[in-house]
């Protein structure tokens, strides 16, 4: 008896872990492809084709492509915000604590799958339903706080104030998401270089 229930928990434990690897599995093919041609070009038929598993098998994991791409921008938006919130408790100059958000956020770029992710959740997040939109934008607007209360730190230990922090913070991440469009693995310049001018373009506007 014992025998059979060492068996059987065994059985339900490699069951467990296949559906965790046919649901990556899915997830990153519609990656890949929400990534190459979008959300909206993307059909079902082709993803099932891509992941090599069966209809029936691909919506028993997810109900459909919306939620496909809800798990997607969702989970990298709470990916990047926890990424944030961990350099700010864990560095204590705000100055080095800001460079670190910035570089960090650019480095992110060295993960080829995490790379596509921050694509999608910064291109494709709105053809979500009105609910699933507004939780994801949730994250994006998690994210702007948490670099205003970094801005509003480097402001306080210097004793003045150039911009509003606001300002400051969409403005940072604007140069960070402008780099994610053109940046390319091939290119002039490496990631540390451009993370070094952004850094100085940053604090350059926040000293003025």
């Amino acid at each position: 008896m014992d025998k059979e229930l060492v068996q059987s928990a065994g059985d339900d434990g490699n069951k467990y872990k296949k559906g965790l690897e046919t649901r990556e599995k899915i997830i990153a093919e519609a990656c890949a492809l929400f990534d190459n041609q979008g959300f909206a070009k993307t059909s079902i038929r082709r993803l099932i084709k891509d992941v090599g598993k069966s209809s029936s098998v691909v919506y028993n994991h997810f109900a459909d492509k919306e939620d496909i791409l809800f798990v997607i921008t969702h989970g990298t938006g709470v990916r990047v915000v926890n990424l944030l919130t961990e350099i700010i408790e864990n560095t204590q100059d705000a100055g080095a604590c800001l460079e670190k958000m910035i570089l960090d956020m650019l480095f992110l770029m060295e993960q080829p799958r995490l790379k596509m992710e921050i694509n999608i959740f910064n291109n494709e997040a709105y053809h979500l339903p009105d609910e699933r939109r507004k939780m994801v934008n949730e994250k994006h607007l998690e994210t702007v706080h948490l670099f205003e209360k970094a801005v509003a730190a480097v402001y306080q230990k210097r004793g003045r104030k150039a911009v509003n922090e606001k300002i400051a913070a969409y403005n940072i991440l604007a140069a960070i998401n402008w780099v994610y469009v053109w940046y390319r693995d091939d290119g002039p310049l490496t990631l540390k270089e451009i993370g070094n001018d952004v850094v100085k373009f940053v604090f350059h506007g926040l000293e003025s």
